[in-house]
C-alpha cells in the first residue's frame, strides 16, 4: 500500500507578528535553526516517505515562494497549486482523489500542517508509523497529543472512557472545541483527552466513501472530476464549500480513531510556545540574531537585522524587524492578535 504524505501549506496568519506577515506566514520562516518550519516539514519525513511520494499544497499567493524552499530540500518533493483557499477539507479531497487515481483505494494519504515545530524527530517517525499501519485497516487516524497542561488553544479528542490503556490507538468517542480553563483541568485530569494535533493518516477508500456520506455538497465535486485535469479541479473549488476536514468528515464518521502522539510538539500559536520549546542559554533567553545582555533571564531575544541591547530584562518577549518592534511580557504574546487588530485601521501595509 503506497503512503503518500500531503503538507498543508497554504496558510498565511499574523500570530508571530511582526517577524510573520501575510506575504511571509510562519511556515516559511526559520524560526530556531537554518531550515523553515516548512522545510523541517519535508525533511523530517524522508526517514520513511521518500520526497517523490510528498506532496505540498498550497495557494497562489505562495505558490512560489513554497515551490523555491521545497526545492532547496528536494527537486522530487510536488507542489500543487489550490486556485482557491477553502480551508482544508477542499485540499485533502483533491489529494485524496490524485492518490486514488494514482494509486488505488488501498493507498494511504498521511496529511500535516507545515507550521508545526516538533523537537523529537525520532518519536514522531514511530507514531507516524503506528498512524499509518492503523489506517491500512480502513480507518481515518488523528493523532492526539498527550496534554501537559490544561490548554485553552487547542481543540481536544475525547476517548471511551472503559477503552483500555494499550497506548497504541484508540475509537474517537467525540471532538472538542477550544475549551475554557475549568474544563481543560478536568480533561487533564480525566486521562481521556488529547490535544487535536491537525495530523492525520486516512485510508483513501474510506475517505472518499465517508465524504460522500457525510458532506457531499463538498466531496462530491472532487470525486467527479479528474484531479489531474486543471480546470476540472478549479470547477470543483467553485462548486464546493469552505471547510475543515474535522467538521467535514471526523466529527461525524464512526471510522475514527486516534494515535496518541508525545514528541516535543507545538502549532507555535505564539512566541510563548515558541519560547517554551526553543534551546536556551544558562539563564534561560532564547537568543536569535545579534544581541548584548546584561542581568537578563527568561527572555525571548529575536532580532534579523539590528543589534538588541537588553539590561536588567526577565521574561520579556523582543522581537526586532527591519520595519516594527514589539516588546511584551513573555506570557502576553497571545495578544498579539490585539496589536494585529490595531494594525490593520491604522497602518493596515504593515501586516
Amino acid at each position: 500500500m503506497k503512503t503518500i504524505a500531503l503538507i498543508l501549506a497554504g496558510g498565511s496568519g499574523t500570530r508571530l507578528w511582526p517577524l510573520s506577515r501575510r506575504n511571509m506566514p510562519k511556515q516559511l520562516l526559520s524560526l530556531i535553526g537554518d531550515k523553515t518550519l516548512l522545510q523541517e516539514t519535508c525533511q523530517r519525513l524522508f526517514p520513511f516517505i521518500p520526497p517523490q511520494n510528498q506532496w505540498v499544497i498550497t495557494g497562489k499567493e505562495h505558490y512560489q515562494q513554497v515551490r523555491e524552499q521545497v526545492q532547496a530540500v528536494h527537486e522530487s518533493i510536488q507542489v500543487l497549486e489550490e486556485p482557491e483557499g477553502k480551508n482544508t477539507a477542499p485540499a485533502i479531497f483533491w489529494a485524496a482523489r490524485r492518490c486514488q487515481e494514482f494509486y488505488g483505494d488501498d493507498a494511504i494519504l498521511l496529511v500535516l500542517p507545515s507550521d508545526h515545530l516538533i523537537t523529537n524527530e525520532k518519536s514522531f517517525q514511530e507514531t507516524m508509523a503506528k498512524g499509518i499501519e492503523k489506517a491500512r485497516e480502513g480507518y481515518l487516524i488523528t493523532f492526539g497529543i498527550k496534554p501537559t497542561h490544561p490548554e485553552t488553544g487547542y481543540g481536544y479528542i475525547e476517548i471511551e472512557t472503559n477503552q483500555q490503556k494499550i497506548e497504541q490507538s484508540y475509537p474517537v468517542k467525540a471532538f472538542i472545541e477550544k475549551p475554557d480553563k475549568i474544563r481543560a483541568e478536568q480533561y487533564i485530569a480525566s486521562g481521556n483527552y488529547f490535544w487535536n494535533s491537525g495530523m492525520f493518516a486516512f485510508h483513501i477508500g474510506t475517505l472518499l466513501a465517508d465524504g460522500q456520506n457525510l458532506c457531499k455538497d463538498v466531496a462530491e465535486p472532487f470525486i467527479n472530476s479528474d484531479p489531474n485535469d486543471s480546470l476540472q479541479i478549479a470547477n470543483a473549488y467553485i462548486q464546493c464549500q469552505a471547510q475543515s476536514i474535522d467538521y467535514a468528515v471526523m466529527e461525524e464518521t464512526n471510522n475514527a480513531w486516534v494515535v496518541p502522539a508525545s514528541f516535543g510538539w507545538s502549532d507555535v500559536g505564539s512566541w510563548q510556545s515558541l519560547f517554551e520549546l526553543s534551546p536556551r542559554d544558562e539563564r534561560g533567553n532564547m537568543l536569535r540574531g545579534e544581541h548584548v545582555v546584561i542581568d537578563t533571564k527568561n527572555c525571548l531575544i529575536y532580532g534579523t537585522e539590528r543589534l538588541i541591547a537588553a539590561v536588567g530584562m526577565e521574561s520579556t518577549a523582543i522581537i526586532d524587524t527591519p520595519d516594527a518592534l514589539m516588546v511584551c511580557p513573555l506570557d502576553q504574546t497571545q495578544r498579539v492578535k490585539e496589536i494585529v487588530e490595531e494594525i490593520r485601521k491604522q497602518a493596515p501595509k504593515r501586516l
